[in-house]
């Protein structure tokens, strides 16, 4: 599924761009049998802001996606959608989940109308967002072609815009870039940032985090369910050390230990053949390059770049994004 379910009765909630909160979650608590899930977590997006939730696999953020888009209801503590419930607010939220499918029979276009239809009573008006969104995430010379003809990228898309059609003023999307090309996370980015100037909010949940530090105001880190940092993404930044880093794939293993004692070496942290090493120095570089390829071992790939919010995800909480809970 890409977009809140069918209607039923819709509320009486009235949102506006000069509301202040858009969604606020106190204590709120969603856990499974094997203690994965998420919670105790409190949140508050305000309207026109953008919130990244970033975690490793399993740490909960789907689940707190579901449970913030009135998929799934808290075990406990309380959700607020601009003041109101659940059921009032349907109407101005819009969802993404990551994988979601559509009926392979339907085109791009019958999928994306379907949607904003169950919101927008104007048929006219229905038609001209349906047309708009789909060109603006580049899926207009396909509209008119099946789903299932889509190629995975295609289909991601075509959730972001059916969740984003009627223009809600809150939309929850699930790894939006994942299939994405450079230019659809470009469109993406764009998109975003005229909602934020709209004064609508959106929430999403994504380890890019080029693309996060591109479009978000705030970056949630979770970890095992609960909630260990909030802030800009400049002020989790401003807090890391000056440097470069480095990320080295070694065959045979990375020698850690040796990397550590290289002069201007600040960190490294190494799972099997991978290491990142975070440095400062002109000449270190060169001493990274001949350790990691000392016998032993065979340097198979280097890669430098700045220190990024996986960075800061590791020094809040000793691990990596990519590693699975």
């Amino acid at each position: 599924m890409s977009a809140i379910a069918a209607p039923g009765m819709e509320g009486t909630l009235t949102v506006t761009p000069a509301a202040s909160v858009a969604l606020s979650a106190r204590a709120v608590v969603r856990r499974y049998r094997n203690g994965r899930g998420v919670g105790p977590v409190d949140l508050v997006l305000r309207a026109g802001e953008t919130m990244a939730l970033m975690g490793r696999n399993g740490c909960g953020k789907t689940t707190l996606l579901r449970l913030l888009a009135t998929v799934s209801r808290p075990q406990r503590g309380e959700v607020q959608w601009f003041g109101g419930d659940a059921k009032a607010a349907r109407a101005h939220l819009g969802l993404a989940l990551d994988g979601a499918l559509e009926d392979a029979g339907l085109t791009g276009r019958q999928a994306t109308h379907f949607w904003c239809a169950q919101w927008i009573g104007n048929r006219a008006e229905v038609a001209s967002r349906t047309g708009a969104v789909l060109h603006r995430l580049g899926l207009g010379p396909a509209a008119d072609e099946p789903v299932g003809s889509y190629s995975y990228g295609m289909r991601r898309r075509l959730a972001l815009a059916t969740a984003v059609v009627h223009q809600p003023a809150l939309a929850l999307l699930d790894e939006p870039t994942a299939g994405l090309d450079p230019e659809g996370c470009a469109q993406l980015a764009l998109l975003i940032a005229e909602r934020a100037q709209q004064g609508r909010s959106t929430l999403i949940a994504s380890n890019d985090p080029g693309f996060v530090e591109s479009v978000a105001d705030s970056v949630a880190f979770l970890e095992e369910g609960t909630m260990v940092r909030c802030a800009s993404p400049r002020e989790l930044l401003a807090a890391l050390p000056q440097g470069r880093v480095a990320e080295l794939v070694v065959d045979g293993g990375c020698p850690a230990t040796a990397l550590r004692a290289v002069a201007g070496v600040l960190d490294v942290t190494a799972d099997a053949g991978t290491a990142t090493v975070r440095f400062d120095g002109d000449h270190t570089i060169a001493a990274l390059v001949a350790t990691a390829d000392a016998p032993g071992g065979r340097l198979r790939e280097l890669r430098l770049r700045r220190p990024d919010l996986t960075d800061c995800f590791h020094d809040l909480t000793g691990r990596t994004l990519q590693e699975r809970a």
